[in-house]
């Protein structure tokens, strides 16, 4: 009995995964299509779709623009994000769980909702369809991953540690940079890769910041596809998913993923 149920649950999981993984299944051959049209399966192999996006100019001058705003986002959230964890994790005081759900705020609200809001704000600033306004959405989208990762980290950090080194004669910022920082940088490693990640796949609310000039490339390939459906954004797709891929690969292999989330 204990068997069949095991086989059962095997299964499910597979068919799961398989209907998680079935869009990249299908984007990636479609990719090396020799047909002009975006289909599957391709009727032959070729690569001159990732020759043809590789040499469209607007798809590199959203990649720079996306990377900037991805690093100073991540780096603002890891700042915020590690700060706001160690007040949570460490110090008890009252309202510290609102103060907790404040920061997951922007995973509960719908994105859309998030967008008008955040035009709203931006706009007498005259921040709106500008670099630094695209940065300061999203680093609102941005610091909940840091706070997540870095505060399940800090929460296995035993403080006994920190409380030796200062017995010992360490003052309290020699201590944190000599005791604490180490064991903690798996967590701020893991809390930036992520920030950096999800800022340079959001679409909904840089859709309501994007302007003349400052444009992501995910915003690129949606108005690419609104006057051409070739491979060519099956290819770029495709590049994207490998170097996804790999950065998840090499911080589960140095860091170690599921620790992250283990709480």
């Amino acid at each position: 009995m204990r068997r069949r149920s095991d086989t059962l649950l095997n299964i499910y999981v597979g068919l799961v995964l398989l209907f998680l993984a079935l869009p990249i299944a299908i984007v990636i051959p479609a990719a090396f299509n020799t047909d002009p049209t975006l289909a599957f399966p391709p009727k032959g192999l070729s690569l001159k779709w990732f020759e043809t996006a590789w040499n469209h100019q607007p798809f590199w001058d959203a990649l720079w623009i996306t990377i900037a705003v991805a690093v100073l986002a991540s780096a603002i959230s890891l700042i915020i994000g590690t700060l706001a964890s160690f007040a949570i994790v460490r110090h008890k005081f009252p309202g510290r769980e609102m103060l907790e759900l404040l920061f997951m705020t922007p995973l509960v609200f719908p994105a859309i909702v998030l967008a008008v809001a955040l035009v709203m704000v931006l706009g007498p600033l005259g921040l709106v369809r500008t670099f630094w306004g695209l940065v300061f959405a999203h680093v609102i989208v941005t610091v909940p991953y840091v706070v997540r990762t870095v505060g399940a980290t800090l929460s296995e950090i035993d403080i006994a540690y920190e409380e030796a080194a200062r017995t010992l004669g360490a003052n309290p910022l020699k201590a944190f940079f000599l005791v604490t920082l180490p064991m903690l940088r798996p967590g701020l490693i893991a809390g930036a890769v992520f920030a950096a990640i999800i800022s340079f796949d959001e679409f909904t609310i840089s859709l309501f910041l994007v302007g003349p000039g400052v444009m992501t490339l995910p915003l690129e390939i949606y108005y690419y596809t609104e006057f051409q459906m070739d491979p060519t954004v099956a290819a770029i797709s495709a590049m994207l998913v490998a170097f996804t891929a790999v950065v998840i690969v090499l911080v589960e292999r140095f860091i170690g993923m599921q620790k992250q989330f283990r709480h």
